[in-house]
Protein backbone atom coordinates (compact mmCIF):
# COMPACT_ATOMS: atom_id res chain seq x y z
CA UNK A 1 0.00 0.00 0.00
CA UNK A 2 2.81 2.52 0.31
CA UNK A 3 3.57 1.99 -3.00
CA UNK A 4 0.32 3.72 -4.10
CA UNK A 5 1.32 5.62 -7.57
CA UNK A 6 1.98 9.30 -6.72
CA UNK A 7 -0.40 10.31 -9.99
CA UNK A 8 -3.21 8.58 -8.31
CA UNK A 9 -3.08 10.30 -5.51
CA UNK A 10 -2.05 13.46 -7.08
CA UNK A 11 -5.46 12.87 -9.07
CA UNK A 12 -7.57 12.24 -6.04
CA UNK A 13 -6.57 14.63 -3.83
CA UNK A 14 -8.55 17.12 -4.94
CA UNK A 15 -11.93 15.20 -3.98
CA UNK A 16 -11.21 15.60 -0.15
CA UNK A 17 -13.02 18.52 1.37
CA UNK A 18 -11.47 20.56 3.89
CA UNK A 19 -12.09 19.10 6.87
CA UNK A 20 -9.93 16.65 5.54
CA UNK A 21 -6.61 18.96 5.77
CA UNK A 22 -6.91 18.83 9.49
CA UNK A 23 -7.97 15.03 9.99
CA UNK A 24 -5.02 12.50 11.18
CA UNK A 25 -3.55 11.11 7.98
CA UNK A 26 -1.90 8.12 8.80
CA UNK A 27 0.25 5.81 6.63
CA UNK A 28 -1.22 3.59 3.94
CA UNK A 29 0.41 0.57 5.79
CA UNK A 30 -1.08 1.67 9.38
CA UNK A 31 -4.80 1.09 7.52
CA UNK A 32 -4.21 -1.59 6.50
CA UNK A 33 -2.69 -3.10 9.26
CA UNK A 34 -6.08 -1.96 11.06
CA UNK A 35 -8.21 -3.47 8.57
CA UNK A 36 -6.24 -6.75 8.73
CA UNK A 37 -6.82 -7.06 12.16
CA UNK A 38 -10.02 -6.67 11.69
CA UNK A 39 -10.55 -9.89 9.29
CA UNK A 40 -11.12 -13.25 10.34
CA UNK A 41 -9.64 -16.13 8.37
CA UNK A 42 -12.36 -19.47 7.64
CA UNK A 43 -12.69 -22.71 6.31
CA UNK A 44 -14.78 -24.22 4.69
CA UNK A 45 -15.47 -28.23 4.73
CA UNK A 46 -16.96 -30.91 2.83
CA UNK A 47 -17.01 -34.61 3.85
CA UNK A 48 -18.96 -37.15 1.79
CA UNK A 49 -18.15 -40.56 3.13
CA UNK A 50 -21.47 -42.50 1.77
CA UNK A 51 -24.52 -41.59 0.36
CA UNK A 52 -26.38 -39.35 2.65
CA UNK A 53 -23.84 -39.22 5.04
CA UNK A 54 -22.43 -35.47 4.59
CA UNK A 55 -20.78 -33.31 7.10
CA UNK A 56 -20.15 -29.69 5.97
CA UNK A 57 -19.01 -26.95 8.18
CA UNK A 58 -16.95 -23.73 8.07
CA UNK A 59 -14.41 -23.19 10.64
CA UNK A 60 -12.06 -20.01 11.80
CA UNK A 61 -8.68 -21.06 11.41
CA UNK A 62 -6.56 -22.54 14.15
CA UNK A 63 -9.89 -22.43 16.49
CA UNK A 64 -12.02 -25.36 17.16
CA UNK A 65 -15.36 -23.76 16.92
CA UNK A 66 -17.29 -24.60 13.93
CA UNK A 67 -20.05 -22.97 12.39
CA UNK A 68 -23.09 -24.82 10.14
CA UNK A 69 -23.85 -22.99 6.77
CA UNK A 70 -26.87 -21.76 8.39
CA UNK A 71 -24.87 -19.98 10.67
CA UNK A 72 -22.39 -18.56 8.73
CA UNK A 73 -24.72 -16.91 6.60
CA UNK A 74 -26.41 -15.06 9.12
CA UNK A 75 -23.04 -13.50 10.30
CA UNK A 76 -21.90 -10.00 9.74
CA UNK A 77 -19.40 -11.23 7.17
CA UNK A 78 -17.88 -7.16 6.38
CA UNK A 79 -14.64 -8.93 7.83
CA UNK A 80 -14.93 -12.27 7.12
CA UNK A 81 -13.37 -14.33 4.43
CA UNK A 82 -13.16 -18.04 3.56
CA UNK A 83 -9.29 -18.64 2.58
CA UNK A 84 -9.15 -22.34 2.81
CA UNK A 85 -11.43 -25.16 1.29
CA UNK A 86 -11.24 -28.87 1.82
CA UNK A 87 -13.37 -31.24 0.25
CA UNK A 88 -12.85 -35.10 1.21
CA UNK A 89 -14.03 -37.93 2.94
CA UNK A 90 -13.19 -37.47 6.39
CA UNK A 91 -15.44 -38.08 9.57
CA UNK A 92 -15.85 -35.49 11.81
CA UNK A 93 -17.21 -35.53 15.75
CA UNK A 94 -19.81 -33.37 16.84
CA UNK A 95 -20.60 -32.95 13.64
CA UNK A 96 -24.42 -33.63 12.07
CA UNK A 97 -24.75 -35.66 9.16
CA UNK A 98 -26.97 -34.33 6.13
CA UNK A 99 -28.02 -35.90 2.86
CA UNK A 100 -26.39 -35.59 0.12
CA UNK A 101 -28.79 -33.24 -1.50
CA UNK A 102 -28.73 -31.01 1.37
CA UNK A 103 -24.67 -31.00 0.83
CA UNK A 104 -25.14 -30.07 -2.43
CA UNK A 105 -28.15 -27.44 -1.60
CA UNK A 106 -25.66 -25.68 0.94
CA UNK A 107 -22.56 -25.84 -0.55
CA UNK A 108 -23.99 -23.82 -3.53
CA UNK A 109 -24.92 -21.25 -1.18
CA UNK A 110 -21.60 -20.95 0.05
CA UNK A 111 -20.09 -20.78 -3.04
CA UNK A 112 -20.53 -17.12 -3.61
CA UNK A 113 -18.22 -16.73 -0.26
CA UNK A 114 -15.39 -19.25 -1.90
CA UNK A 115 -13.99 -16.84 -4.51
CA UNK A 116 -10.60 -16.13 -2.70
CA UNK A 117 -9.46 -19.71 -2.07
CA UNK A 118 -5.92 -19.75 -0.65
CA UNK A 119 -5.63 -23.11 -0.17
CA UNK A 120 -7.84 -26.23 -1.46
CA UNK A 121 -7.17 -29.53 -0.19
CA UNK A 122 -9.15 -32.32 -2.47
CA UNK A 123 -9.25 -35.91 -0.94
CA UNK A 124 -12.63 -37.11 -1.86
CA UNK A 125 -13.99 -39.65 -4.77
CA UNK A 126 -15.34 -37.25 -7.00
CA UNK A 127 -17.14 -39.87 -9.76
CA UNK A 128 -20.41 -40.84 -10.05
CA UNK A 129 -22.81 -38.82 -7.98
CA UNK A 130 -20.11 -36.28 -6.67
CA UNK A 131 -19.33 -35.17 -9.55
CA UNK A 132 -22.28 -32.47 -8.72
CA UNK A 133 -19.60 -31.04 -6.48
CA UNK A 134 -17.56 -30.17 -9.34
CA UNK A 135 -18.38 -26.27 -9.00
CA UNK A 136 -16.53 -26.59 -5.54
CA UNK A 137 -13.11 -27.78 -6.71
CA UNK A 138 -13.34 -25.70 -10.20
CA UNK A 139 -12.31 -22.62 -8.63
CA UNK A 140 -9.21 -20.69 -8.40
CA UNK A 141 -6.96 -21.10 -5.51
CA UNK A 142 -3.15 -20.39 -5.08
CA UNK A 143 -2.74 -24.08 -3.44
CA UNK A 144 -4.04 -27.10 -4.26
CA UNK A 145 -3.40 -30.60 -2.18
CA UNK A 146 -4.94 -33.45 -4.37
CA UNK A 147 -4.79 -37.08 -2.71
CA UNK A 148 -6.62 -39.06 -5.19
CA UNK A 149 -5.57 -41.25 -8.21
CA UNK A 150 -7.66 -39.49 -11.02
CA UNK A 151 -6.16 -36.75 -12.71
CA UNK A 152 -8.89 -34.83 -13.98
CA UNK A 153 -8.54 -31.77 -10.98
CA UNK A 154 -4.92 -31.50 -11.55
CA UNK A 155 -5.66 -31.35 -15.27
CA UNK A 156 -8.49 -28.57 -14.73
CA UNK A 157 -6.06 -26.48 -12.35
CA UNK A 158 -3.58 -26.55 -14.78
CA UNK A 159 -5.55 -25.44 -17.72
CA UNK A 160 -8.22 -22.88 -16.20
CA UNK A 161 -6.59 -21.72 -13.17
CA UNK A 162 -4.16 -19.05 -13.51
CA UNK A 163 -3.72 -18.22 -9.84
CA UNK A 164 -2.53 -21.38 -8.93
CA UNK A 165 1.26 -21.01 -7.37
CA UNK A 166 1.01 -25.17 -8.09
CA UNK A 167 1.70 -24.54 -11.59
CA UNK A 168 5.05 -23.74 -11.65
CA UNK A 169 5.48 -25.65 -9.28
CA UNK A 170 9.25 -27.38 -8.02
CA UNK A 171 8.70 -30.06 -6.11
CA UNK A 172 5.75 -32.81 -6.29
CA UNK A 173 5.55 -34.53 -2.98
CA UNK A 174 3.36 -37.69 -3.46
CA UNK A 175 2.79 -40.76 -0.40
CA UNK A 176 0.48 -43.18 -2.35
CA UNK A 177 1.74 -46.35 -4.31
CA UNK A 178 0.22 -45.59 -7.38
CA UNK A 179 1.66 -43.54 -9.82
CA UNK A 180 -0.54 -42.20 -12.13
CA UNK A 181 -0.23 -38.52 -10.40
CA UNK A 182 3.43 -38.44 -10.88
CA UNK A 183 3.19 -39.72 -14.50
CA UNK A 184 0.96 -36.74 -15.54
CA UNK A 185 2.99 -34.36 -13.25
CA UNK A 186 6.15 -35.69 -15.75
CA UNK A 187 4.38 -35.48 -19.31
CA UNK A 188 2.47 -32.08 -18.85
CA UNK A 189 4.47 -30.01 -15.65
CA UNK A 190 7.58 -28.32 -16.95
CA UNK A 191 8.81 -26.82 -14.43
CA UNK A 192 9.01 -30.20 -12.24
CA UNK A 193 12.55 -30.32 -10.40
CA UNK A 194 12.44 -32.39 -7.82
CA UNK A 195 9.28 -35.61 -6.71
CA UNK A 196 9.14 -36.49 -3.00
CA UNK A 197 8.13 -39.95 -2.50
CA UNK A 198 7.67 -43.05 0.05
CA UNK A 199 9.99 -45.61 -1.29
CA UNK A 200 9.65 -47.42 -4.87
CA UNK A 201 11.51 -50.70 -6.04
CA UNK A 202 12.87 -50.14 -9.27
CA UNK A 203 10.38 -52.09 -11.26
CA UNK A 204 7.77 -50.27 -10.05
CA UNK A 205 8.47 -47.08 -11.43
CA UNK A 206 11.11 -47.99 -14.36
CA UNK A 207 8.42 -46.54 -16.97
CA UNK A 208 8.94 -43.22 -15.40
CA UNK A 209 12.81 -43.27 -15.11
CA UNK A 210 13.36 -42.27 -19.30
CA UNK A 211 11.06 -38.62 -18.01
CA UNK A 212 13.31 -38.28 -15.10
CA UNK A 213 16.37 -38.51 -16.88
CA UNK A 214 14.80 -35.87 -19.75
CA UNK A 215 13.56 -33.86 -17.19
CA UNK A 216 16.95 -34.32 -14.80
CA UNK A 217 15.32 -34.10 -12.09
CA UNK A 218 16.08 -35.59 -8.74
CA UNK A 219 14.01 -38.08 -6.75
CA UNK A 220 13.68 -38.13 -3.60
CA UNK A 221 12.40 -41.41 -1.50
CA UNK A 222 11.67 -41.83 2.46
CA UNK A 223 11.32 -44.47 4.24
CA UNK A 224 11.78 -46.57 7.75
CA UNK A 225 14.59 -49.00 7.29
CA UNK A 226 13.86 -52.68 7.43
CA UNK A 227 14.61 -55.78 5.78
CA UNK A 228 11.38 -55.55 2.53
CA UNK A 229 12.73 -51.43 2.61
CA UNK A 230 16.37 -52.18 1.84
CA UNK A 231 15.88 -55.24 -0.78
CA UNK A 232 13.95 -52.60 -2.76
CA UNK A 233 16.99 -49.94 -2.25
CA UNK A 234 19.10 -52.85 -3.76
CA UNK A 235 17.25 -52.73 -6.75
CA UNK A 236 18.58 -49.19 -7.38
CA UNK A 237 22.09 -50.52 -7.10
CA UNK A 238 22.80 -50.51 -11.02
CA UNK A 239 26.62 -50.15 -10.93
CA UNK A 240 27.03 -49.06 -7.80
CA UNK A 241 29.68 -51.29 -5.40
CA UNK A 242 27.27 -51.07 -2.36
CA UNK A 243 27.35 -54.82 -1.57
CA UNK A 244 29.42 -54.23 1.76
CA UNK A 245 28.71 -51.08 2.67
CA UNK A 246 24.80 -52.29 3.00
CA UNK A 247 23.81 -52.20 6.90
CA UNK A 248 22.38 -55.79 8.14
CA UNK A 249 18.81 -55.55 9.50
CA UNK A 250 16.00 -57.91 10.61
CA UNK A 251 12.52 -58.09 9.85
CA UNK A 252 12.04 -56.43 13.27
CA UNK A 253 13.65 -53.39 11.59
CA UNK A 254 16.43 -53.46 13.79
CA UNK A 255 19.96 -54.17 13.41
CA UNK A 256 21.95 -57.58 13.97
CA UNK A 257 24.82 -58.77 15.81
CA UNK A 258 27.51 -57.75 15.47
CA UNK A 259 25.96 -53.80 16.21
CA UNK A 260 25.79 -51.93 12.86
CA UNK A 261 26.31 -47.88 13.37
CA UNK A 262 23.21 -46.03 14.48
CA UNK A 263 23.86 -44.59 10.87
CA UNK A 264 25.48 -44.78 7.45
CA UNK A 265 25.60 -43.63 3.75
CA UNK A 266 27.02 -44.77 0.65
CA UNK A 267 26.97 -42.67 -2.68
CA UNK A 268 27.57 -43.18 -6.41
CA UNK A 269 27.76 -40.99 -9.55
CA UNK A 270 28.86 -41.28 -12.93
CA UNK A 271 28.34 -38.74 -16.42
CA UNK A 272 24.14 -39.45 -16.31
CA UNK A 273 23.30 -40.49 -12.41
CA UNK A 274 24.36 -39.61 -8.65
CA UNK A 275 22.86 -41.57 -6.13
CA UNK A 276 23.06 -41.27 -2.59
CA UNK A 277 21.31 -44.00 0.34
CA UNK A 278 21.30 -42.50 3.77
CA UNK A 279 19.90 -44.64 6.56
CA UNK A 280 19.36 -44.60 10.53
CA UNK A 281 18.15 -46.97 12.91
CA UNK A 282 15.00 -45.02 13.74
CA UNK A 283 13.02 -43.09 10.81
CA UNK A 284 14.68 -41.07 8.62
CA UNK A 285 16.43 -43.25 5.78
CA UNK A 286 16.20 -42.01 2.50
CA UNK A 287 17.16 -43.07 -1.39
CA UNK A 288 18.11 -39.71 -3.28
CA UNK A 289 18.85 -40.08 -7.72
CA UNK A 290 19.16 -37.22 -9.21
CA UNK A 291 19.52 -37.48 -12.97
CA UNK A 292 22.23 -35.24 -15.03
Amino acid sequence: MDDVPFLFVNAVLHCLNSESLSAPRPLWSSVAEEHHQKRKDYGFQLSNQYMDKCQFFVGQKRKYQYLTPEEWLRLDKTHLIVREMYVCSTKWTNTPYRTFEEAVQWSRGMAPYLNDIERMIVSMYLGDENERFDFLWKRPCRTLSYCRTDTSVLRWHFENNDRLKYRPCLTLSYYKKDTSVMKWHLENNDRLKRIATNLFSYDEVHDLLPLCAEKRLTWRMRFDLCSNTLKSVKTWQGDAQWDEIYPLVTNERTYVVPAQPEKGSAFYEDEHIRKEFLWTSDDGSSLTITWK
